[in-house]
C-alpha cells in the first residue's frame, strides 16, 4: 500500500514538472480590429516560451468559419521557440467590400500549439457601417427634446402626437465617393398600437458620399395606451454600390404617464359647415377620461358671446378611468342663430371640466355664416327652452341638446311686392263685346256710303 502511495505521489511530481517545463504565453488573450468594407487590416501579437525546455515545431492556425471571407493569413506558420525567447505573430486581413455590417462583430481563434502545449488568441474584427444618425430629436405634443442612445423621453400621455426626426449621413469621404442606396429608416415600438407593435418608416432613396438627409415619421399613441415605459428603435438600412449591407439604430424609451385628472376633447365638428337661411349649427363634442380617476362630474361648457351662446351640459354621466367604451362619451349641441347676426365666421370656445369647475381641456371651433338667397326666412329668438333626446352611435352615447325656440315671422330685408294685374275700366265683359259689335257696323255703313257717293259722281 505504501508502495502504491509513493508511486502516485512520483507520477504526479513528474507530471508538474513537464507541464512547467513545457509552457507558452501570449502578450494578449483577444485583439480586435475595425474598418469599412473593403479595408486591410494588420494586427500583431507575441509568444513567450517561459518553460524550462525549448520548443520545436510551434504552428498557428485560424480556428473560424465567421472569418472566412476575410482573406486571413497568419505569420509565421511554424516556428521553433527557445525557452525565455518571445515570437511576433503577424495576423492580417481584408474586410470584404460586400459584407453585412450588421452581422459584425466577426469572431474567431488563432491556436499556437504543438503536441507539448496549446494557447489560444480570440480575434473580432469589426465591419463598420458608414450609416449614422444625427440630431435626434422627439417632439411630443409640441415640445421637443433631443435624444441620445438610452435616453428617456418623459411627459408622453395618452394619445400624445409623436413626430420623430433626425438626420440620415453617408460618411463614406468624397475620395471614396460610394454612394449609399435604398436607405429606409424604420421606427419600431412594442406594444405602442393598440396593443400591436409599432411600426413605421420613410425612405429617404440614395445618399451620395459625405451627404446627409433628413426624415421624420409622426404617429400618434391610442387614447386606452396603459402607462408603462415602452422602448423604441430606429433603424437605418442600406446597401452601396459594392453590395455591402449598412446599418444603424439608435434606442430610447417613451415614458407614458397619466394624470390624476385629464378629461380631454379627443374630437369636435360643427356641421353644416355654413349656415344661410337655415339658422341652426350643430356642435359635436366627443369626450375621454384619460386620467387614473373616475370622474362623475365632468361639466362641458360652450361659449360665444357674438353669438350669443352660453351653455352648460351638467347631465354628462360618469365617465371611469382605464380603457373600454365607459371611457368616452359623444355628444351633440345644437344652436339657433340670429337672423341679425352678420355674415362672417365666428369662434366658439369649447371647455371640459372635472369636479365640475376645474378646467381640463379646452378646443374652439367656427361657426360660418353665409348669405341667404332667399327672400324671406322663418327665424327664432336665441333663448329657447331646452330638450334632451338621447341616441346611441355604436358603442357611445350620443345626447343631443337643442335648443328650440318660438318661431316668428321676419323679413330679411329684400321686399318684394306681389304681382297684380290691373285694367283702366271697370266695365263687364258683354258691355265691352256690344259696344264692339256697334263699332263694326258702323264702320261697314261708312264704307257704303263712300263707295254711293263715289258712284253718283261718275254719273254726274
Amino acid at each position: 500500500m505504501k508502495k502504491l502511495l509513493l508511486l502516485t505521489i512520483c507520477l504526479l511530481l513528474a507530471a508538474s514538472m513537464v507541464s512547467a517545463a513545457a509552457q507558452i504565453t501570449t502578450s494578449a488573450t483577444s485583439i480586435e480590429f475595425s474598418g469599412k468594407p473593403a479595408k486591410a487590416f494588420s494586427t500583431s501579437f507575441s509568444v513567450l516560451n517561459n518553460g524550462t525546455t525549448n520548443l520545436t515545431s510551434l504552428q498557428t492556425s485560424l480556428s473560424t468559419t465567421e472569418l472566412s471571407k476575410f482573406n486571413m493569413s497568419i505569420s509565421p506558420s511554424s516556428f521553433n521557440l527557445n525557452t525565455g525567447v518571445s515570437q511576433t505573430i503577424t495576423v492580417t486581413g481584408t474586410i470584404p467590400d460586400d459584407v453585412n455590417t450588421r452581422l459584425s462583430p466577426f469572431s474567431g481563434s488563432i491556436v499556437v500549439s504543438n503536441g507539448a502545449v496549446s494557447k489560444s488568441v480570440t480575434i473580432d474584427v469589426t465591419a463598420n457601417t458608414q450609416l449614422t444618425i444625427d440630431s435626434v430629436k422627439v417632439d411630443v405634443d409640441g415640445d421637443s427634446e433631443s435624444v441620445d442612445q438610452g435616453e428617456t423621453v418623459r411627459g408622453v400621455k395618452p394619445g400624445s402626437k409623436i413626430v420623430i426626426k433626425g438626420d440620415i449621413e453617408n460618411i463614406f469621404t468624397d475620395d471614396e465617393d460610394i454612394t449609399l442606396e435604398d436607405v429606409e429608416v424604420e421606427i419600431t415600438g412594442q406594444d405602442l398600437d393598440d396593443d400591436d407593435d409599432l411600426e413605421e418608416s420613410d425612405d429617404l432613396g440614395d445618399i451620395d458620399a459625405d451627404e446627409k438627409e433628413s426624415f421624420r415619421i409622426e404617429f400618434t399613441l391610442e387614447e386606452d395606451i396603459d402607462e408603462d415605459e415602452y422602448e423604441v428603435t430606429i433603424e437605418v438600412t442600406a446597401n452601396d454600390e459594392n453590395g455591402a449591407k449598412h446599418f444603424a439604430e439608435i434606442e430610447f424609451t417613451l415614458d407614458v404617464e397619466k394624470d390624476k385628472h385629464d378629461i380631454v376633447i379627443q374630437r369636435t365638428s360643427v356641421s353644416p359647415a355654413k349656415i344661410s337661411c337655415a339658422r341652426t349649427a350643430t356642435i359635436n363634442v366627443n369626450l375621454k377620461n384619460q386620467g387614473r380617476s373616475d370622474e362623475d362630474e365632468v361639466v362641458v361648457r360652450i361659449e360665444s358671446p357674438d353669438l350669443d351662446i352660453d351653455f352648460d351640459d351638467v347631465s354628462i354621466p360618469e365617465l371611469d378611468e382605464g380603457t373600454g367604451s365607459d371611457t368616452e362619451i359623444s355628444k351633440s349641441y345644437s344652436f339657433k342663430i340670429s337672423e341679425d347676426v352678420a355674415i362672417s365666421t365666428y369662434p366658439v370656445t369649447i371647455k371640459a371640466y372635472y369636479d365640475t369647475d376645474t378646467l381640463s381641456d379646452i378646443e374652439a371651433v367656427d361657426i360660418i355664416v353665409d348669405e341667404c338667397n332667399r327672400a324671406s326666412s322663418t327665424t327664432t329668438t336665441t333663448q329657447p327652452t331646452t330638450t334632451t333626446q338621447p341616441t346611441t352611435s355604436g358603442n357611445d352615447d350620443t345626447v343631443v341638446i337643442i335648443q328650440e325656440p318660438t318661431t316668428t315671422t321676419n323679413d330679411l330685408g329684400i321686399i318684394t311686392t306681389p304681382y297684380t294685374e290691373s285694367t283702366e275700366s271697370s266695365l263687364s265683359t258683354p258691355i265691352l263685346l256690344a259696344i264692339g259689335g256697334f263699332g263694326i257696323v258702323a264702320i261697314i255703313v261708312i264704307i257704303v256710303l263712300f263707295v254711293v257717293i263715289l258712284d253718283l259722281k261718275k254719273k254726274v
